[in-house]
């Protein structure tokens, strides 16, 4: 094995609950290193060849300029947190469409957000905070015969589709592609018509510039008395047509996973906490795609990319 200061050097971004088995099989080929924010971010690029970095840490052509970065891996599909220049340096999941249709950690949390504003959980749930025994006040709906509008019908909104196709909901959907089948879901011609014909709508689309802020005041209105979901990007809505509607009771029920500023400086999220205290509005702080099984087995396809590009191993 060759020396460990003679490798490449490695840089982890976010090391927490980062899988053990890459990092055993990275270590045969790299310098592993974990970044601390004892220094600046640029400065631990630096020596780098590789990075690993999640969503936490913006990533732009200034920040890696004069660095030894080869490739970026990034075990997400979306690459907001990437600046488009670094692009043909990236290791991803986009396109990667039979390894993704086996994560279903987003799917899953959609449709368990839409389970959980049918039923008020966020409300419901007894605690010291909430010690009101009154089944009365917490009465919700069932997902059998509801009506279901999914917005992009890409992996994410296909099953979607397939959930609650078993719990015998109607599914409508709309996609940009038109050519995009279903045998068990209506296609819509429009967004509009996908709204209209639909009492829980959610939003799967992917993101793209042409399609920033597809989703506002417009839709908005057409969603009056309905549930919204939004556990695709922050970028897709119009966030302060989206907050006009939330302030004045418009909507039966929302749940938001993702806001288009992800940072500590964004107010965003403030606001919206705010207006769920009297609400059936659920925020999380987008955790639908991360569940320990989704994020390790993703840094694991990953990291068996990055070593098949460098030649280390042979691909599979």
């Amino acid at each position: 094995m060759e020396d460990k200061k003679q490798m490449k050097k490695i840089g982890i971004l976010e090391s927490e609950n980062f899988s053990t088995l890459v990092l055993h099989n990275l270590s045969k080929y790299f310098q592993i290193e974990f970044y601390d924010e004892k220094c600046t971010l640029k400065t631990f690029i630096e020596d780098k060849s590789v990075i690993f970095v999640r969503l936490k840490y913006q990533i732009t052509a200034e920040l890696i300029q004069n660095s030894m970065i080869e490739f970026i891996c990034s075990p997400t599909t979306g690459l907001n947190h990437i600046d488009k220049s670094l692009h043909n340096k990236v290791i991803c999941l986009k396109n990667e469409f039979e390894f993704l249709d086996t994560i279903r950690a987003t799917p899953e949390h959609s449709f368990g957000l839409a389970v959980a504003l049918l039923r008020n959980y966020k409300d419901a749930f007894l605690s010291i905070y909430n010690t009101e025994w009154n089944r009365e006040k917490y009465k919700g709906f069932e997902l059998y015969q509801n009506t279901i509008g999914i917005i992009g019908f890409g992996r994410v909104g296909k099953l979607l589709c397939q959930y609650y196709t078993a719990f015998g909901a109607k599914v409508y959907y709309y996609d940009i592609d038109s050519t995009i089948q279903s045998k068990i879901a209506t296609c819509c011609i429009s967004i509009e018509d996908v709204i209209s014909k639909s009492n829980i709508i959610h939003l799967c689309a992917n993101y793209t510039d042409e399609n920033r802020e597809m989703i506002d005041a417009k839709y908005f209105h057409l969603m009056e008395k309905k549930y919204f979901i939004n556990t695709a990007r922050g970028e897709l809505i119009n966030e302060d047509d989206l907050l006009d509607f939330i302030s004045k009771g418009k909507f039966k029920g929302i749940a938001i996973d993702v806001i288009s500023t992800e940072t500590s400086q964004s107010n965003i999220a403030d606001k919206l906490i705010q207006l769920s205290v009297d609400k059936n509005l659920i925020i999380t702080p987008h955790i639908s795609g991360a569940t320990y099984t989704s994020m390790c087995r993703t840094e694991e396809f990953i990291c068996q990319k990055l070593l098949e590009k460098l030649n280390y191993i042979e691909g599979s």
